[in-house]
Order: C-alpha cells, then structure tokens, then sequence
C-alpha cells in the first residue's frame, strides 16, 4: 500500500527537529549537519526532498564533513529521492545502521497494565550536566561525547522532558521526549543493566506517554534500529507498528 507523502515528510521533519546538530548548513531542501561526530542521525546529510540543483553538490557535502574532519554521511530514508541510495553505493558508500521508525497512539501504549506507584520518575525541562553524564554511563559510551550531547539537547525547541526513573532513590533508567504538533517523539531510552527484565522500560515508556499527552500528544513516533529485538519486541508489546525505515551511507574514510 503506498505511503502518505505528506505523512513521511511530515514524520521526518519531527525526528529532524528532536535531533538538531550543532552546525547546519542549507542545500536545497536538504541539509548538512555536522556535530562533533557524536551520532549519525546529528552528523550526516539531511536528504528529504528533491536532489539539489547544483551539480556539484556532492563534492560540497563532502568538502563540508572533510573540513570538520567527519566522514560523509548521508541520512537515507523513504522521502529521498528515489535514485540517491543506488548512486551513493555505487560511489562506494557502504549502509549502516537500518533503522524502523515505529509510532503508536499514546491511548493505545497506555491501555497496557503498568505498576504504577512501583518507581519513582522525575521530569526536568533541561538535560542537566549529570544527567548527561548518567546517560553515558548507562549507554557505556566514552565521556568525550559529552559536548556533542550537551549541543543537541540544549538546541531542541519544541517542548521536551529528560526523565529519571529511580527504584528507591537510585537511578535506573533514562529517556527523552520531545512534543511538536500533536506527536510526541521518544529517544534516549536507556535501563541500568542490573534492572533490564524487571519492568523498568515498561514503566519508563508509560511515564514518557503520560508525559507526553499531558503537553498535547496524541501520537508517539520512535526511532530503533532494526536488529535491537528487545527494544522492538517492548514496543510492539505496547501497540508500536515500523511506519517508515531509513538507514545511512557512509563514505570510505
């Protein structure tokens, strides 16, 4: 069954939105985005919308990352153009990270049963520098991603929350959500691994749902990575469906 346009370009720009990059720069519709190589979706090339129409716009994205000293990279998704992924494998760009961008009604994640009462969430308007520190922890990443971080949270501009979910005072998992438009989007969803399989992503996931619709949110939209099949299986458990997949071209170095 073909896909809403409108739709796809709609969800793409909410995801672009909730992930901003310390630097872009415009070229046509798409955009060069570039953050201290700290993730792919914040260091590579927006490309929802047609090709530009400079014909040189290939060597402009790769003269962009190779002054910054990155990797070029593109973000690849359904509203790209339809011949960009051929031509980028055929320049020797490889694909990685195959992504499903999964939504759900926030009344449908919330008609499952949760434990309420069993953890303690907190909500802060701000990702503070420990709990940016905390996120890095948990995700076991090296500490000198913590600028990169600090400029993607700080840039988001529609309304968000960095939640702390604690058992008992202790901090056992984290998670983002950002609202814009009606939809809520979900990211950063990280569990201490001594508390993974004893409900915690559960409960977090129902806390950053009722968050969310408590600001205006009636639909939720999150991005996984396709071979993560305990996040898949949690959402689809709620009421989670891929809507639309995208995956990134990485350049030789």
């Amino acid at each position: 069954m073909k896909k809403d346009s409108k739709l796809v370009r709609f969800i793409e720009e909410l995801t672009a939105n909730s992930w901003p990059s310390h630097v872009q720069q415009v070229l046509g519709e798409w955009r060069l985005r570039a953050n201290l190589n700290v993730t792919k979706r914040a260091n590579s090339v927006y490309t929802c919308g047609a090709f530009p129409e400079c014909e040189d716009w290939m060597e402009v994205v790769e003269d962009f990352y190779r002054r910054r000293s990155l990797v070029p990279c593109y973000y690849v998704c359904e509203a790209s153009p339809a011949e960009l992924d051929g031509l980028l494998e055929s320049r020797g760009y490889r694909k990685i990270f195959e992504c499903y961008t999964m939504v759900a009604s926030c009344a449908e994640v919330l008609a499952h049963p949760v434990e309420l009462g069993r953890f303690t969430p907190e909500f802060a308007e701000e990702a503070s520098g420990a709990w940016i520190d905390d996120f890095i922890r948990l995700e076991e990443y090296s500490p000198d991603r913590y600028e990169g971080y600090v400029n993607i949270f700080s840039a988001i501009g529609p309304r968000k929350s960095f939640v702390s979910l604690r058992d008992q005072g202790k901090l056992i998992a984290l998670g983002t959500v950002v609202v814009e438009r009606g939809w809520a989007g979900l990211s950063n969803i990280v569990v201490d691994p001594e508390h993974r399989g004893k409900g915690a992503a559960t409960f977090l996931l129902n806390a950053l749902v009722r968050w969310s619709m408590c600001n205006g949110a009636e639909q939720i939209y999150l991005q996984v990575v396709k071979d993560n099949l305990p996040a898949l299986s949690l959402y689809r458990k709620h009421g989670f469906i891929p809507l639309l997949e995208h995956h990134f071209r990485l350049a030789d170095r």
